[in-house]
């Protein structure tokens, strides 16, 4: 078992349930971060952290140095333009190489459900998908992860103070998935050699539309009361003119509406553990 473990990412909304299951699990977890203070406050003991950037390729060294295997949340936020330092590209780029310099022996990467056949214009997209194959091309043994929509999203990147954005319709049912549940899955990657070379779908217990889910969220939800916004696709595209936000909104989320999502994830429920936690269950603990 590969005990060593560097996170990027830890941080960040779904860094945060996979740092603390490889925690509870014993490894010693090494994370980079802009701001150490920060990462403290969210997880006290059980983790060491080094003061860096992605874009230093002596940073990402350092954070390496003594790594079995790395596991990478990347993400770009909704400001960066296309031209300018993406971490899931030339971060990504980085991490690579001096995993492969430090002799790093599994890369553990956090995909996307859609990326792995996006055949769209969308420039993020895109780079997800180049991202895919940098990873199985690197020459360090892999495991590539393909999460469908994380429930984190509910109180995440679609809430906006006591409101759940919907944004276009979507008539498609979606295998939601608690960070914990996909968290546990990565531990038992990291303990299992069979996970080595493999790419693996993530995928919750029930399949629902965003419409069912928001309304499940919203009824189970305890701290305060939430209301759901539509907002018709048309409208968006509009105002993302000029609200930037809404610039890597808009198209993300006609993708997902108009991805027909199947069910593909017995083998990684078979050998990685299948997922318990229901959506009804996750908002019951959500935090205000």
């Amino acid at each position: 078992m590969n005990k060593r473990i560097t996170v990027f990412g830890a941080t960040g909304m779904l860094g945060v349930p996979v740092t603390k299951q490889l925690i509870v699990a014993g490894f010693e977890v090494t994370a980079l971060v802009r701001d150490v203070e920060k990462g403290k406050k969210m997880f006290p003991q059980g983790i060491t952290f080094v003061e860096g950037d992605l874009q230093n390729k002596s940073d990402v060294k350092e954070v390496l140095k003594n790594a079995d295997a790395v596991y990478l949340n990347l993400s770009t936020d909704y400001k960066t333009k296309k031209n300018e330092f993406s971490p899931e590209r030339e971060g990504l780029d980085n991490i690579l190489s001096a995993a492969k310099e430090a002799g790093v022996k599994q890369v553990v990467f956090l995909s996307s459900f859609i990326a792995r056949n996006y055949t769209g214009d969308f420039w993020l997209m895109k780079t997800k998908k180049a991202g895919i194959e940098k990873v199985k091309n690197s020459g360090i043994p892999y495991t590539i992860f393909y999460p469908s929509n994380f429930m984190e999203n509910f109180n995440g990147s679609f809430r906006v103070g006591k409101k759940i954005n919907i944004i276009g319709k979507s008539y498609e049912k979606l295998w939601w998935i608690a960070g914990e549940d996909y968290g546990r899955q990565v531990v038992n990657a990291l303990k299992n050699d069979t996970a080595l070379n493999q790419e693996y779908p993530v995928q919750g217990p029930e399949p629902m539309t965003s419409k069912e889910a928001a309304e499940v969220f919203i009824k189970n939800y305890t701290k305060e009361d939430l209301k759901i916004a539509y907002l018709p696709m048309g409208m968006a595209k509009f105002l993302s003119l000029f609200i930037k936000k809404l610039q890597f909104a808009v198209p993300m989320m006609e993708v997902i509406n108009n991805n027909k999502e199947t069910f593909e994830s017995q083998q990684t429920w078979d050998e990685l553990g299948k997922p318990v936690i229901t959506l009804s269950g996750f908002a019951a603990k959500q935090p205000s």
